[in-house]
This record gives structure tokens, C-alpha cells and sequence, in this order.
């Protein structure tokens, strides 16, 4: 009969007793001690659900990686860098073998940005990731009501890239984008960066118009968004799909030459109405959907 400690021994590899200097304490006491770096500390939390956030017969390892992938995601559009994580699990899975494979997807992630993991808990039930992620700023905190009329609204990279990867996925074709769904990659060098020079920042998580949309009713502005001037992958459903992890930030005209901003996307700009108009042809755009919402 499976257990939890059993379980819990699964990840015990994974968690630096040994004292540093960050983690002071971490696994095995009732609570991690982390030692202070003078700096403000950045904390987001996601909760991702099965056949809510990834399809039931996902491999392990890619529930984990992609959960925690996409917590990180809040980190970068705040302009921070991770620094440690933990972990809430629940799963009525009864196979250890399970378990296993998925700390190896952790495993792999936390390699891959350089975390450490200071604790976790699990818990009976169908299976969700809780993942709690810790970081610092670069420089500035990047906040979603700072936008300014008159700044540009840029996109880091492609949109409906998730999207596409999901669909290959259950139609059992092989594509690159699957990997994108499954692995997303969230690229902590364009948050440091941006976080020089704009003056808003959200991650593409729910779509680009609900995610533009949080932007501007913070910030109690509008914005214009040129169709033509958006990196899709599939067609203009890309818009409100969500899933893809990208940056949609704001900032000042005078840095569009700036080598950095140069290399991402200008799709719009933000004006002093607060109505969100996005034109296609030239001509106003009208969308049933914005973005993900959970409970729809």
C-alpha cells in the first residue's frame, strides 16, 4: 500500500539540506528558514488542475515541469528572478513509479533555472500542482497599473504557439509546438531587461486581450493593438487562447531603437480612452472570447 512518506521520500533528493546561503533550513522541519538577501521578495502561487490545465494522460514529468514553468511565468512578468519554490501535490495515484517520474520532471526545471525546492506537502485527491515561487527583482518591480499614454505595447515572441502544441498533442501528431505546451519556456534574460525600461509588464498566461485588458483597467487607460503586427501561429483565435507565456509589456517610444526592445514585437500602443480597440484591415475587431478563464 502506497504512503506518504513513501511519496514525500520520492522528492527527498531534490531538497539541499545542507545550509547556504539562502536556505538556512529547508526539508525536513515543519517550515523552511530562508535567509534574507536585503531586497523585496517576490511570491506568486498557481494551482494547475487536471483536465483543467493539462489533459489527464499527461507523463508525469511534464505535470510537474509544466506547473512550475508556468508559476515562474508571474516572476518574469514582475520584472524578478526566481530563487526557490515549493510544492503542493495532491493525486490519487497509487503507483510510486508515478512519483518518480514526476521529480524527474522537477528535477529537471529546477536545473534548468537554477531554483532550489525548500519543501511541499501532498495530499489524497485528483491530481493538481500547487506551486509556490519565491524571487527577487532585477531592478524595478514591473507592475500592471503603471502603463502610460502614449507608451507601445510590445509582445516577446509568438502567440497560440501552446495552443497548437495541445491540439498536435490529441490528434497524435508530431510537432515541435507540442514541447512548447507540454515545456514552456519562461526567459528570465527579456524580464531582466525589460525591467530597465518599461513601465508595465503581464505574462501572456489567459490570452493577449484579457492579459492587455488586466494592463489597462490598472492602469485606467486604452489601447489600439494592429492585427497585422502580432506573431501568430494558428489564426486569430491566438488572440484569446492563452497558454503561451510571453511578455506583453510597456514602455516609452524613445527605447524602440534600443537594441533589446528592437527585437520584440510592437503590436499597439496605449491611449488616453479606456476602450481596447484592436483593428484588422484596418477595421475594428469584435471577439466572443478574450481569454482562459477556468471556470467557464
Amino acid at each position: 500500500m502506497i504512503s506518504e512518506s513513501a511519496i514525500l521520500n520520492c522528492f527527498q533528493h531534490l531538497v539541499d539540506l545542507k545550509k547556504d546561503d539562502l536556505v538556512i533550513v529547508g526539508s525536513g522541519d515543519d517550515a523552511a528558514v530562508i535567509k534574507s538577501q536585503g531586497k523585496d521578495l517576490v511570491h506568486s502561487i498557481d494551482i494547475s488542475k487536471v483536465n483543467s490545465h493539462f489533459p489527464e494522460d499527461s507523463k508525469p514529468q511534464d505535470i510537474a515541469y509544466r506547473s512550475i514553468a508556468v508559476a515562474l511565468s508571474d516572476l518574469a512578468a514582475m520584472g524578478a528572478y526566481p530563487a526557490f519554490i515549493s510544492i503542493g501535490l495532491t493525486s490519487n495515484i497509487t503507483d510510486l513509479k508515478w512519483y518518480k517520474q514526476f521529480t524527474n520532471g522537477v528535477e529537471k526545471i529546477l536545473n534548468e533555472y537554477q531554483l532550489k525546492l525548500v519543501g511541499g506537502d501532498i495530499t489524497n485527491g485528483e491530481i493538481s500542482v500547487c506551486v509556490n515561487v519565491f524571487g527577487y527583482a532585477y531592478k524595478n518591480n514591473i507592475l500592471r497599473s503603471t502603463a502610460k499614454v502614449g507608451d507601445l505595447i510590445y509582445v516577446t515572441g509568438p502567440l497560440g504557439e501552446g495552443r497548437k502544441g495541445l491540439e498536435d498533442w490529441k490528434n497524435n501528431q508530431q510537432s515541435k509546438y507540442i514541447k512548447k505546451f507540454f515545456n514552456p519556456k519562461v526567459d528570465f534574460n527579456k524580464s531582466e531587461y525589460i525591467s530597465k525600461y518599461a513601465n508595465s509588464c503581464i505574462d501572456i498566461s489567459d490570452g493577449l486581450i484579457k492579459d492587455l485588458t488586466r494592463i489597462c483597467k490598472s492602469s485606467e487607460v486604452g489601447a489600439e493593438i494592429i492585427y497585422e503586427n502580432i506573431p501568430i501561429t494558428n489564426d486569430i483565435d491566438d488572440l484569446s487562447c492563452g497558454d503561451d507565456y510571453k511578455l506583453c509589456y510597456t514602455c516609452s517610444p524613445e527605447f524602440k531603437d534600443n537594441e533589446h526592445i528592437s527585437e520584440d514585437f510592437c503590436i499597439g500602443e496605449i491611449k488616453s480612452d479606456t476602450k481596447i480597440i484592436i483593428k484588422k484591415d484596418n477595421s475594428p475587431v469584435n471577439f466572443k472570447k478574450h481569454g482562459w478563464d477556468s471556470f467557464e
